[in-house]
């Protein structure tokens, strides 16, 4: 399980900082990093992509929202979504718990760390754990 979260966090950390996000740039970005086949469809198992062509839906955000989140960290947001990464419930998820967070702005580098586990907790990583045979199903 460690490797599969560490692996997360890279990948979260990669959608920022890349122009053209798709499944095999996240595949080869994982590969060249020195993760095994295993634990790459592991992680891809875990983020679920379903839309890397652009989503159709669109998120506006409240006004409460725009104040509580920097913007780079809704640019973020709305990249993870457009992608794919995050879906509609996904995207909910991790608003409602950075207008729930103490902070007086939420930046980047917080929501990266509510995406990640918005996405464990959603796959049951913390309840379950990850053997290293184990295989997610769908």
């Amino acid at each position: 399980m460690d490797k599969i979260v560490i692996a997360l966090n890279l990948v979260i950390d990669f959608l920022e900082s890349s122009e053209k996000i798709n499944e095999k740039a996240i595949k080869d970005y994982l590969f060249n990093t020195g993760f095994d086949d295993h634990v790459i469809r592991q992680v891809m198992t875990v983020l679920d992509i379903s839309n890397f062509d652009g989503n159709i839906w669109f998120r506006v955000f409240t006004k409460r929202e725009r104040n509580i989140l920097s913007q780079d960290a809704i640019s973020y947001l709305q990249k993870l979504h457009l992608t794919g990464i995050l879906d509609p419930l996904g995207l909910e998820d991790v608003i409602e718990n950075a207008l729930n967070s103490d902070a007086f702005k939420v930046d980047v580098e917080s929501v990266k760390n509510l995406v990640l586990y918005s996405l464990m907790e959603r796959k049951s990583l913390y309840a379950s754990g990850v053997d290293e045979e184990e295989d997610y199903l769908h």
